[in-house]
């Protein structure tokens, strides 16, 4: 039996994806004259990205949420059987998952283990382990094919899944799964996931905190997580304008980075 930690890793991001989602909503109001500044010629100084903040936070606070539609992220997640089951539940997104048809766990089941609240939990849990990797193996070893064999996998058997979804499906998907009642692990993926997202586009993720008070690691300013996280810093949306405006210099924009 191999132990995995759940992971969750940013593949792919809409680049400038507040500069391009306001090029776009400019077009409904044929407003595109606004974008033009004196300060600059690319939309990076900070009248700008204060402009940008209350055309786009307007959009989102009128439900305007199709615009966001336009920009879109995939992120590669490693968690359990059980998890990967309930995120492919989420309908406006695209999915590519480790097939335990053709995968062959000969050197260990790879499993992610579960938050115990008692060490007679974890104890039952890993005598259930080791059973079900010794029956495994003996099929396997019996000639028995790995779609045949995997019927005695346990639900939190590692897997890796990819998903690529628009900003307004994760915003959706953030909702639900940051919520008190969702499982553990997938609270976890889903603050993973969040942390990377409102760091590219915070005027559409900020907002999706609860009742957690931070302070912002760069100004001092108070914040808000969306779920208890003794190791979380965090920086405040205005801060984080300014560190994504140094990284990538709004550049020309581009669909995908």
């Amino acid at each position: 039996m191999r132990e995995i930690e759940q992971q969750v890793e940013l593949v792919q991001i809409t680049a400038n994806a507040e500069h391009m989602l306001e090029c776009i909503a400019r077009v409904c109001y044929s407003s595109e004259s606004r974008m033009q500044c004196d300060d600059c010629n690319d939309g990076s100084c900070k009248k700008c990205a204060a402009r940008r903040t209350k055309f786009l936070s307007g959009l989102k606070n009128k439900h305007h949420d199709s615009i966001f539609e336009h920009a879109v992220a995939t992120f590669k997640l490693t968690t359990d059987r059980g998890i990967t089951h309930e995120f492919v539940r989420h309908r406006l997104a695209s999915y590519t998952q480790s097939s335990t048809r053709y995968i062959k766990y000969d050197d260990g089941i790879p499993v992610v283990v579960p938050f115990f609240r008692t060490e007679a939990e974890e104890k039952i849990w890993r005598g259930a382990m080791y059973a079900t990797e010794n029956a495994y193996t003996k099929m396997l070893a019996g000639g028995t094919p790995p779609q045949i064999a995997r019927d005695v996998l346990p639900t939190c058997t590692a897997a890796t899944l990819f998903v690529t979804a628009n900003f307004r499906e994760w915003r959706h998907i953030l909702q639900l799964r940051l919520a008190a009642g969702a499982h553990p692990k997938i609270r976890t993926l889903a603050l993973s996931i969040w942390r990377q997202l409102v760091l590219h586009c915070p005027v559409y993720f900020d907002d999706l905190n609860s009742k957690f008070p931070l302070k912002c690691v760069e100004c001092g300013r108070t914040i808000w997580a969306p779920i208890k996280d003794a190791d979380l810093e965090m920086t405040c949306s205005q801060c984080l304008r300014e560190e994504m405006r140094e990284m990538n210099g709004f550049n020309p924009v581009r669909y995908m980075d």
